[in-house]
């Protein structure tokens, strides 16, 4: 994405408005390595109709310009995210649709999933009620309340699973051998700015960088039930059933 320079938003939009390429200096790395730092890349006009999944677009975010690549179409609104982010954007409107970028490489496809974890997982359901415990998975409830502290003192991996994460469940299998915690009923993002579409109310924030590694267990930006995202991670990764209180 570009940095935040007053004016330079609407500078893109006037050009390609008017049906002229305009290019656009990369800063970050959310694109890499598809597009590298300090690249400079081409914004073509492109009418939404022919926006597809896939390709990389350029829109505007206040007074910013995101590159970033389209994931999915869901009616009046595009879900994109960084090939190197692990969060979804919020949604994108027709109205912050600034082009396509033109000469980026397909992403760098991520790697096979390893075999699940020798050792168990658990499950930490944040909330004042935990899921009945399906066949295959540790079960632990943590109070809002103890789950900084609780963070704190687990070992290994920890991931969070959230309707903004990128990486489907089966990244689990990827994670390092060895303790592995999976906690349910968290948001990510950082306090007073919203960075992704997902932000349901009641659920404790978390910045992205508390846990190792964000899966999700459906559909972008679509929310699963505890019991529902407790029984898919079960099947992910096929632990022994234990209910910890």
């Amino acid at each position: 994405m570009t940095a935040a320079v007053a004016g330079f938003a609407d500078l893109i939009a006037h050009t390609v408005s008017a049906g002229r390429p305009a290019r656009i200096p990369v800063t970050g790395s959310s694109m890499w390595p598809a597009i590298t730092p300090g690249s400079v890349v081409t914004v073509e006009p492109a009418a939404w109709s022919r926006i597809r999944p896939g390709d990389v677009i350029a829109y505007r975010h206040q007074d910013a310009v995101i590159v970033h690549r389209v994931i999915e179409i869901r009616g009046d609104h595009l879900i994109t995210a960084g090939d190197n982010k692990p969060l979804f954007d919020p949604p994108v409107t027709a109205t912050a649709l600034l082009g396509r970028v033109t000469g980026v490489p397909d992403p760098v496809p991520p790697p096979a999933p390893a075999p699940a974890p020798a050792a168990e997982a658990t499950v930490w359901v944040v909330g004042d009620r935990a899921p009945a415990a399906p066949p295959g998975v540790r079960l632990r409830q943590v109070a809002p309340t103890e789950l900084a502290a609780a963070l704190r003192s687990a070992t290994g991996t920890i991931a969070g699973l959230s309707a903004a994460a990128v990486r489907p469940l089966t990244a689990l299998r990827t994670a390092s051998p060895g303790p592995l915690t999976v906690v349910i009923g968290i948001r990510f993002g950082h306090a007073g700015a919203s960075r992704t579409g997902y932000d349901p109310s009641g659920l404790p924030l978390l910045p992205p960088e508390a846990v190792h590694l964000h899966v999700r267990a459906g559909n972008p930006l679509s929310e699963v039930a505890p019991d529902d995202a407790v029984r898919a991670v079960a099947e992910t990764l096929g632990q022994s059933e234990e209910v910890v209180r």
